[in-house]
């Protein structure tokens, strides 16, 4: 049940961050008086998000509670340090999106693709072939990514410093 807890509490923190960041969304044109609009997918998929993570965190609790289990922080952070593949995604999925608009697309997809490669690839298997494959998978995929949805899809990506 620790791992339940664990992903709760990160759940929570992206979705927080995620509802936050859904409600800076812009609204063109009449369809903000129809009642739904750009933001509000976003809304309904964050509030999920966070009603799971709620759950999640209940669920751990009552457990923990019924096995008259009482962990400190010790245990917690020890807990963390062994879920450091889904703390560090939590990590690099705020990074991302913070960090979308004001460097742009491209580069912030490249960093977070390679981040998380790195991050998901067992420890004993980090290499420099292993970076060098992740940094060229991050590359093609950003950069292709880009000229579909610009292109073919006509999608407004954020392209930052690279104007």
């Amino acid at each position: 049940m620790k791992s339940d807890l664990m992903t709760g509490i990160a759940g929570a923190v992206f979705s927080g961050f995620y509802l936050v960041q859904a409600t800076t969304v812009k609204v063109f044109g009449g369809a903000a008086t129809a009642g739904v609009n750009a933001q509000t997918v976003p809304k309904i998929w964050g509030g999920c998000l966070l009603a799971l993570s709620l759950v999640l965190i209940v669920r751990a609790l009552l457990a923990m509670r019924k096995e008259k289990e009482t962990k400190g922080l010790r245990e917690i952070l020890e807990a963390i340090r062994h879920r450091r593949e889904v703390v560090c995604t939590f990590v690099l999925l705020i990074l991302y999106a913070a960090l979308m608009r004001p460097v742009g697309f491209i580069l912030t997809s490249i960093a977070y693709i390679l981040l998380q490669i790195w991050v998901l690839t067992p420890l004993e298997k980090h290499s420099r072939r292993v970076l060098g494959i992740a940094a060229g998978l991050a590359v093609f995929f950003s950069i292709s990514l880009y000229f579909v949805f610009t292109k073919y899809l006509m999608v407004m990506l954020p392209p930052g410093i690279l104007k």
